[in-house]
């Protein structure tokens, strides 16, 4: 178990029920007390963080699936980078791929992380665990950008 802040919550974007399944069963494992809010769609997801910040806290950390129909994962990347709002949020870009161009075009684009998507969920959790303790235990993150 991961020693975080019980308020703190992650955004997940991502179209396919069977992988954010799969997150979840992770999460309960690896982040504890975190809650994960679950967005099936791109622009759903800009307009969710958009509405967020004027009412309440924003996520601690934003996962995105970069195959998504419609808004994509790069163009709701894009979307958070170009808010002042919401540019300040770490935002981890996940895929089946681990192709050379792929991992760079999320870099280029402002991701702070690009990751393979696991093919258990022994490596699933290991993975959350690791996210945890980074993303949500270590690093300390401005509130916003100036």
């Amino acid at each position: 178990m991961t020693d975080v802040p019980t308020d703190s919550y992650v955004l997940i974007v991502d179209d396919d029920e069977e992988d954010v399944f799969a997150f979840k069963l992770a999460m309960k494992y690896s982040l504890a007390g975190i809650s994960l809010v679950h967005i099936d769609d791109g622009a759903k997801a800009v307009d969710f963080l958009l509405k967020k910040a004027g009412n309440s806290a924003l996520p601690e950390l934003v996962l995105v699936d970069i195959n998504m129909p419609g808004v994509n994962g790069y163009d709701t990347l894009a979307a958070i980078r170009s808010s002042k709002i919401t540019r300040h949020l770490p935002v981890l870009m996940f895929s089946t791929s681990d192709s050379p161009k792929e991992v760079q075009r999320s870099y280029l684009e402002g991701a702070n992380a690009h990751l393979v998507k696991p093919n258990s969920i022994e490596e699933l959790r290991a993975l959350t665990t690791s996210i945890a303790q980074f993303w949500l235990k270590f690093a300390r993150l401005p509130t916003q950008f100036l």
